[in-house]
């Protein structure tokens, strides 16, 4: 019988990576997900404007929606951060809250973006824990790969 813990992987926990999976996460996810969310509000703004005889665009309704746009470009500067997808995550509950005093539609892309980012969080919470019990398969790799 062997003294391994029974939640490290069957090779062993192996050695750290050599490239950083989070950072790889955090470039690739999080940031592209701030992007096309931000586009999607901004594609939103003509919406406003067309619909009900532009009942919608008010100052108010634009200012929201521009807000909640220009808060996912900021974020890009900290995606790397650990606690910016809880940020985001605390922003897309008040953007659903935001878009029900504006229009149906906000509150709905507000609603797919935030389960894609429930989504990153379960996938980056599992990448974590897989790295720390070694189950990565570059964590089992020679120097030369």
């Amino acid at each position: 019988m062997t003294d391994k813990p029974k939640d490290v992987g069957p090779l062993g926990m192996g050695h750290k990576p050599v490239k950083d999976p989070i950072k790889g996460f955090n470039g690739m996810v999080i940031s592209s997900t701030l992007i096309l969310e931000a586009l999607t509000l901004v594609l939103a703004l003509p919406m406003l404007r067309m619909l009900y005889s532009g009942e919608l665009w008010t100052g108010v309704n634009i200012a929201i929606v521009v807000a909640l746009m220009v808060f996912h470009l900021v974020m890009l500067a900290f995606a790397s951060r650990r606690w910016s997808l809880n940020v985001i995550l605390a922003v897309q509950v008040l953007g659903i809250v935001a878009g029900l005093f504006i229009h149906w539609s906000i509150v709905a892309i507000m609603v797919v973006f935030g389960l894609v980012w429930l989504l990153a969080a379960y996938l980056r919470s599992n990448l974590i824990a897989r790295m720390e019990r070694g189950l990565l398969t570059t964590q089992h790799l020679d120097e030369k790969g």
